[in-house]
């Protein structure tokens, strides 16, 4: 049948006209596409040929056919098309008009009947019949095309709420959870439970580059799901390397896994979402479902949306197990690429860089605090304002052979290491080579964090990695209870304010240039550094045994 669901018949038509006579069937061919250009006429001389024609070609927009023909007449004809074709406008035609006729056609579904005539005058009143019974097929299938969207919409709309209700329960369960185990296994049993998904499973990079099973729920066989290289794992591996959720749609047979439990289930969609946060992809939440065509774009969406609140989830819990641990992983990394502003600037005037403190900035970017040896502070000033990896820079205080500088930058080795979890504990420079240091929590996944790196900086290298021993951290240690009373816009007015030499005599940097730094007014920044100051001097005072 044409494609066309609209009432218009200004597109073409297909007629397929029947009859017994080749000298009808031609002149009718002939003359009706004369009356119509938008008719294509085939013709048939026999119901037997004709219903061949239907086998073999697309399905006309209508039938014409004559009653009288031999072997198999019109209403034959019209019993055998309507077996395949129950909604196909056809009209009858026939020399001699009887009720009986009339009544039969009827009752086997025809959609017109016409008598014959013997005057070309007959043909214009089938064009009309014809056009007509096409407009109202059309009509009828683009009601019904409209009634078959709306309900799908309606459905998708019920199945998103449902979807919603899942997800919104996992967040809130995702802000008690303590593990980044925790965390993959609330994930995966919400969704194996929540009767719209079969199972689901997460898994990370292996050593070897392969996916690696963390957890699973709703499969018997987790491990071999992940491991066994079946269809499910192709949008797993495309969501570690794009970064956003991959889907895999079954055509004709469920999607087949090396797991039995797959095939029992006869899953029909896949999709993989990566639980990442900034940079860093810390695993991929694979989860299957028995529904045709299962992910549409908003759900994909709404899963986009856990895949980040997870991998924001994992982050906090490594950077909270980071400070309440007594270990960690300490990583000394090198990075020689010239995107890192530390080698840039000791490649290209031969001085020592190191990296004093760093302070969130205005605009997204960080301030670091560094001392430079070796270099004239208007030669470091040039070589700042030449970057374009540098927002703003200032010297702080000029030393004998350098300087301190405030440099706002954009991106740096620093807050690549930071957006993984880590805490940077020491960034040096010389002769074009960076050498950080920074600590990570023990349960962290070295080789995420260091394929993260990597992607930043090409050519990094990793020197050494150990465990180190953490100074005590109590609740009553004085720097603990002074960072619960600071909030964050406190605390980055303190160091900037501490970093640029405002608390030196006589002062390095004033208010308004610490501000200005920061983004905000000086006004602001005197709020926020009084308020921290007397949380400083509360807390020293309250630790102080004699108080």
């Amino acid at each position: 049948m044409s494609s066309n669901v609209g009432g218009d018949v200004t597109d073409p038509v297909r007629v397929l006209f029947v009859d017994d006579e080749e000298r009808v069937v031609e002149f009718a061919a002939r003359y009706l596409a004369d009356l119509r250009e938008a008719f294509g006429v085939v013709t048939e001389t026999s119901a037997a040929d004709a219903l061949d024609r239907l086998d073999r070609e697309r399905t006309p927009d209508c039938i014409v056919s004559d009653y009288r023909m031999p072997e198999m007449d019109g209403i034959a004809f019209l019993e055998r098309v309507r077996e395949d074709h129950s909604e196909i406008p056809f009209i009858l035609m026939t020399g001699k008009g009887s009720e009986t006729v009339a009544s039969e056609a009827i009752s086997v579904g025809v959609t017109d009947y016409l008598r014959k005539d013997t005057g070309t005058d007959q043909y214009t009143v089938l064009a009309n019949r014809i056009e007509n019974a096409v407009a109202q097929r059309r009509a009828e299938q683009a009601l019904a095309e409209r009634e078959r969207r709306l309900a799908a919409q309606r459905d998708e709309l019920a199945t998103l709420d449902r979807i919603n209700a899942v997800i919104q329960g996992i967040v809130r369960e995702l802000a008690a959870a303590a593990t980044r185990e925790e965390i993959e296994q609330t994930v995966c049993e919400r969704l194996a439970g929540s009767e719209l998904y079969g199972f689901a499973w997460i898994a990370e990079r292996g050593a070897n580059g392969d996916l690696a099973m963390r957890t699973g729920a709703g499969i018997d066989d987790d491990l071999g799901v992940a491991t066994d290289g079946g269809a499910a794992t192709e949008p797993a591996e495309r969501a570690f390397e794009t970064g956003a959720v991959e889907t895999l749609d079954a055509t004709d047979e469920p999607i087949a896994e090396g797991s039995h439990a797959a095939t029992d289930h006869e899953h029909r969609s896949v999709a993989a979402i990566p639980l990442g946060h900034e940079s860093v992809v810390y695993g991929v939440l694979t989860v299957y479902a028995t529904r045709w065509n299962a992910f549409s774009e908003r759900e994909r969406s709404g899963f986009a949306v856990l895949g980040e609140i997870a991998g924001f989830a994992i982050n906090a819990t490594q950077n909270a197990q980071l400070l309440l641990s007594d270990t960690a992983v300490a990583l000394e990394l090198s990075v020689t690429d010239g995107s890192a502003f530390a080698v840039e600037l000791t490649d290209r005037l031969d001085c020592g860089y190191s990296l004093d403190g760093v302070v969130p900035g205005a605009e997204g970017t960080l301030l670091q605090y560094v001392a430079v040896d070796g270099a004239a502070p208007d030669r470091v000033l040039d070589v700042a304002d030449e970057s374009a990896l540098v927002a703003g820079a200032r010297l702080v205080t000029e030393r004998e052979s350098g300087g301190v500088f405030e440099f706002a930058v954009t991106d740096s080795p620093v807050s690549a290491l930071t957006e993984v979890g880590g805490t940077v504990r020491e960034c040096t420079a010389e002769n074009g080579t960076a050498r950080v240091v920074a600590e990570i929590a023990t349960d962290t996944d070295v080789r995420t964090v260091i394929d993260a790196f990597e992607a930043s900086y090409p050519g990094s290298e990793l020197l050494s990695k150990r465990t180190v021993e953490l100074p005590p951290r109590t609740e009553g240690t004085f720097r603990r209870a002074l960072d619960e009373r600071l909030t964050q816009k406190q605390r980055a007015a303190l160091r900037a304010a501490y970093f640029a030499g405002y608390y030196d005599w006589p002062r390095e940097s004033t208010a308004e240039q610490v501000a200005s730094s920061m983004g905000v007014t000086s006004p602001t920044l005197h709020k926020h550094l009084r308020k921290a100051q007397r949380e400083l001097v509360r807390s020293f005072l309250e630790d102080d045994p004699d108080s």
